[in-house]
């Protein structure tokens, strides 16, 4: 009776031996896991690049007034009165009445050619602001910004002073109908903190958008909007 209890009490206790074995692998391997999902959640390789997004945009139905930020510098984009004489120049444009069918070839050669002029004149638009030269690309559908010189703009230290344009454009607007929204390079998010804290101290809502440091500004017009790249920049 003695030896049939020994063997029966070995036989259980190798049993739990095998259980425990397998529970500590399991236990193990999930740890593990855990700790590369942990890894990858807060990008915390060696490797890992800092990308720089910008926060969640909500709509308004605000009017937006556009700021290049570059070399620490801000400097207005002025982009209503370029549209102001967009809007100008489309309005002294010929009506094209498209024929009723295009059977009628003398008819619907006269419409191509009327929208041919169109789009020329449209892709022709030149105009200039106080910081920008402003031309009409892809076929006069975007505006192409390009600074009249390498110092455009103010510094932090000329954003401070009362008479500064860029109080100037805050004074001059109303936060109630306006909102900000700043281009801004890599090199430039000291001149970007400081000109926001004005503009939110003067009661404005911003918006912005990183921008590569070489790439030439250009803003697609649609509908009446702003868009740089195709993508609008709303309130954040």
């Amino acid at each position: 009776m003695r030896s049939r209890a020994r063997r029966k009490t070995n036989h259980v206790s190798q049993n739990l031996d095998s259980f425990l074995d397998v529970l500590t692998n399991t236990v193990g391997v999930l740890m593990f896991i855990s700790l590369f999902v942990s890894l990858i959640a807060t990008g915390s390789s060696p490797k890992t690049s800092v990308t720089i997004e910008t926060p969640l945009a909500s709509p308004t139905d605000k009017q937006s007034l556009w700021f290049e930020i570059n070399n620490n510098r801000v400097s207005h984009l002025d982009l209503r009165e370029i549209r102001a004489q967009e809007l100008e120049l489309s309005q002294n444009l010929p009506n094209c009445n498209r024929p009723s069918s295009s059977l009628n070839s003398s008819e619907y050669s006269n419409y191509q050619s009327c929208l041919l002029s169109i789009i020329g004149r449209q892709s022709n638009f030149r105009s200039s602001t106080k910081n920008y030269q402003v031309r009409a690309v892809d076929r006069g559908v975007s505006l192409l910004f390009e600074p009249l010189s390498e110092n455009t703009g103010e510094t932090t230290a000329q954003l401070q002073t009362p008479d500064s344009d860029y109080r100037q454009v805050l004074s001059r607007f109303n936060p109630n109908q306006d909102y900000l929204v700043f281009i801004v390079r890599p090199d430039s998010f000291e001149a970007f903190r400081t000109a926001r804290k004005q503009a939110w101290d003067a009661g404005y809502e911003v918006g912005w958008e990183p921008h590569p440091q070489d790439l030439p500004i250009k803003i697609r017009t649609v509908l009446g909007s702003e868009l740089p790249g195709g993508r609008a920049i709303g309130v954040q």
